[in-house]
C-alpha cells in the first residue's frame, strides 16, 4: 500500500564523499525545503574536504511532486553542482518520479537503478 505521508532518512559517509537518502510520500513545499536543508547539512563536511559528492537516493514510495516542490528540488540540484555534486543514483523510483526527476536534474549525471548494489557500483566507478 502506497502512503502519501512524507517520510525520509538521511545518512552520509564523509570518507567516501557519499550521501544516502530514502524518501517517500507527497511533500508540501515547506516540508521539502526542510528535507533539502537536511541534505545540505549532511553534505557540509564533504564540501569542507573539497571532494566530489555522490548521492544515492532510494525513492520507492515517492510520488511525483507538485510544480513548486519540483522547482525547489531543481534549485537544490543546481546549487549542489556548485558545491561538488558529481553524480546521483536513484533506486526504485516509480515511472512518473523517474520522468519528473529526469526533467528536474537536466545537466546532472543521474542513473536510475533497480538495486542499491547496482547504484553503488555506478556511483563509485571512476570519473572520466
Amino acid at each position: 500500500m502506497v502512503t502519501t505521508a512524507p517520510s525520509h532518512e538521511v545518512t552520509r559517509n564523509v570518507r567516501l564523499g557519499e550521501i544516502y537518502f530514502a524518501i517517500g510520500g507527497f511533500w508540501k513545499l515547506e516540508q521539502m525545503r526542510a528535507f533539502l536543508d537536511e541534505l545540505i547539512n549532511a553534505a557540509a563536511p564533504i564540501v569542507k574536504q573539497r571532494t566530489p559528492i555522490r548521492v544515492l537516493g532510494e525513492m520507492e514510495g515517492f510520488l511525483a511532486q507538485d510544480r513548486q516542490t519540483g522547482a525547489a528540488i531543481r534549485d537544490h540540484l543546481m546549487m549542489s553542482q556548485k558545491y561538488g555534486l558529481q553524480r546521483v543514483a536513484i533506486v526504485s523510483a516509480p515511472a512518473l518520479v523517474k520522468l519528473q526527476y529526469s526533467r528536474l536534474s537536466q545537466g546532472i549525471e543521474v542513473e536510475f537503478c533497480d538495486s542499491k548494489m547496482q547504484a553503488l557500483v555506478w556511483l563509485r566507478r571512476p570519473s572520466g
